[in-house]
């Protein structure tokens, strides 16, 4: 395969000054480099500042649609679908403009037309001036690891994420709205009587009853910074910020009634004879000093006082 680096020699003969052991060290480099460029598992790359390829590692060759013979001087528009070659492009102007490294996550195909992330840090590139001239990209693929990431926080049956994650967010939410001076609702949910139902029915059909649930829980709560957990067997969790009680215990109400209205049959759950849900609500102020195993106890005495109730209720 030709090499995709640009090895044209652009000067003659080696400068008198240059001694022979500086020559050595000089070619020594060059090999190194040279070798970093043509064998490591990574994308690495120059662009001028109109887009056009100046340098490129042996790896990109694992790109979908790479010629090695065109990739170094052709436009990065020429050389990706439109959509791939915005992201990119903008990230190399940014580091440009900016004067500045920058670290994004960018997506590519592959060869086998799979679309893979990659990690990537650009920084821009200075002439002797101190002028920029080009940038340069670094970028390593972390699709595996970014799958792992995913599974290891998502419940693998409804596909919310699971406890592990609201103990990961939890904290953080709290900081946010305590910036945005806005109050933070954690809302508990429980599937009234769901051991009778699997009793009854069957655990595989428990199984399509969590799913509803966490559709109906993603219906009614898909604002940015919405927050939906499966916590463990029936109980849901949600995490989300409003303009008060009020707001939050009507997003509360339309998960109730979401379930309530698939009338999904449930002959163990007397009066209704259907599938219902108690909901539980904790308010937290941005300025409440309430640890999270604090805040989670106040919603479970909410959701105990819905269940007192005669379930199939939201309260406070």
């Amino acid at each position: 395969m030709p090499d995709t680096i640009d090895s044209s020699d652009p000067g003659g003969a080696t400068p008198a000054a240059v001694s022979p052991a500086e020559l050595e060290r000089l070619r020594a480099s060059d090999r190194v480099f040279r070798a970093l460029l043509d064998h490591a598992p990574i994308l690495i790359s120059t662009k001028d500042l109109q887009g056009t390829v100046l340098m490129a590692s042996r790896h990109f060759e694992i790109l979908d649609g790479y010629d090695p013979a065109r990739f170094i001087g052709a436009n990065v528009f020429d050389l990706f679908p439109p959509e791939i070659a915005e992201q990119l492009w903008r990230n190399d102007r940014k580091a440009a403009l900016e004067k500045r490294a920058v670290h994004e996550e960018e997506n590519v195909y592959h060869r086998d037309k799979t679309l893979h992330t990659y990690t990537t840090v650009k920084f821009p590139l200075f002439d002797d001036n101190g002028e920029v001239y080009g940038t340069c990209a670094v970028s390593t693929d972390i699709t595996e690891a970014k799958a792992a990431r995913y599974d290891s926080v998502t419940d693998e049956l409804t596909g919310l994420k699971n406890r592990r994650y609201f103990n990961i967010r939890f904290t953080e939410e709290q900081k946010r709205a305590h910036r945005d001076r806005r109050m933070l609702t954690l809302l508990l949910i429980d599937v009234d009587r769901f051991k009778q139902y699997n009793d009854t029915y069957g655990h595989p059909q428990g199984d399509q009853v969590l799913k509803a649930v966490a559709d109906t829980m993603r219906r009614s709560l898909n604002r940015p910074g919405d927050l939906c957990f499966r916590i463990g067997g029936d109980e849901f969790a949600c995490l989300f910020a409003s303009g008060g009680p009020d707001e939050s215990a009507a997003l509360a109400e339309q998960i109730r009634a979401g379930v309530a209205a698939r009338m999904i049959a449930h002959e163990g759950n007397p009066p209704s004879g259907h599938v219902t849900l108690s909901l539980g609500l904790a308010f937290i102020d941005p300025d409440s000093t309430l640890g999270q195993g604090a805040i989670y106890e106040l919603a479970d005495q909410a959701l105990y006082r819905a269940k007192h109730k005669g379930r199939n209720t939201v309260s406070r």
